[in-house]
């Protein structure tokens, strides 16, 4: 609950400092629930060209899985959206792209490192859950995030999540549960290198993206009570942002994110644990990333 309010607080500190340019009309008003729209409607599944067994099954084990480059990794992740068509779901692990894509910028996430390790988790779990909610696999490969996954895929099938709020946390638990798993995988394996200080910079940075995207209901709400009659531009504007920031059906917001959040990582700035006065530090953190996000959002709708 003390991170709840402490990222309310803080996102209607900075939106304060940042927004004002915003309200001068350039901002449409948004729906209050975005609906979640599937752009790959028109793809059908198995489509292209031949591809790897395990590929095909949705059964890659996570060592296949780690054992992938990065690129093959892409690959893999955008064949899976063609697979989770049929389940309303071929435009729900762009966000996943996006930070795949940073890494292959950046030279990380080659096979044996921390980095491999922790992404791997997260595919590997979206893979397997996508075969149970296919019904084409039942193995969960001992990943916790698997049942999440499958559980959300499964009511992305019955549409069940068009509700933002609702979809939003269901994703980023998954995913945080997938990353978690990878996390601890790779940890307790001495032969995996240990992460570096910015790696972990990093991480702590897409830890406070998944915290906005499970209490986006109470940011979004503290945002509308604050500003909507005082100054409704700035409520629109900023409640524009953070269905931007937390869109996981475009690459942009992740990838765009990383680099900055690579880039702020680099500097020595204090990691949080999400309680008591390392709050404190979550919120530095946070200040110092999301007027930067800001401007890459404006500079995406030019």
């Amino acid at each position: 609950m003390k991170l709840v309010i402490t990222l309310s607080v803080l996102c209607l500190s900075i939106f304060t400092q940042a927004l004002p340019a915003a309200v001068d009309g350039d901002v449409a008003v948004a729906e209050l629930q975005p609906a979640i729209v599937d752009r790959d409607a028109s793809i059908p599944p198995d489509s292209g060209p031949t591809v790897p067994a395990c590929w095909a099954a949705l059964k890659c084990s996570f060592h296949q899985i780690e054992d992938m480059s990065l690129s093959t990794r892409l690959s893999y992740v955008r064949y899976m959206e063609t697979r989770f068509v049929p389940l309303h779901a071929g435009n729900q692990f762009r966000a996943i792209e996006g930070v795949i894509e940073f890494f292959i910028s950046k030279g990380l996430g080659g096979p044996g490192t921390w980095v491999s390790y922790v992404d791997a988790g997260i595919v590997e779990a979206i893979q397997r859950g996508g075969a149970i909610a296919l019904g084409i696999g039942k193995s969960k490969g001992g990943n916790p995030g698997t049942a999440l996954w499958a559980d959300f895929l499964t009511k992305m099938k019955n549409k069940e999540l068009k509700n933002r709020n609702d979809h939003d946390h269901a994703w980023s638990v998954s995913e945080q549960t997938a990353t978690e798993y990878g996390k601890k995988t790779a940890e307790s394996i001495s032969m995996v290198g240990k992460a570096t200080k910015q790696q972990l910079r990093w991480y702590q940075f897409t830890q406070l993206f998944r915290a906005i995207m499970r209490n986006r209901k109470t940011v979004i709400r503290t945002i509308r009570i604050t500003f909507i009659f005082t100054n409704p531009g700035l409520a629109i504007a900023a409640e524009a942002f953070v269905d931007w920031l937390t869109d996981i059906t475009d690459s942009t917001p992740t990838r765009v994110g990383s680099e900055i959040a690579w880039n702020l990582a680099a500097l020595d700035l204090p990691l949080g644990a999400g309680s008591g006065s390392k709050l404190i530090n979550d919120a530095k953190v946070l200040k110092a990333l999301l007027p930067k996000l800001y401007k890459a959002y404006k500079d995406s709708k030019k």
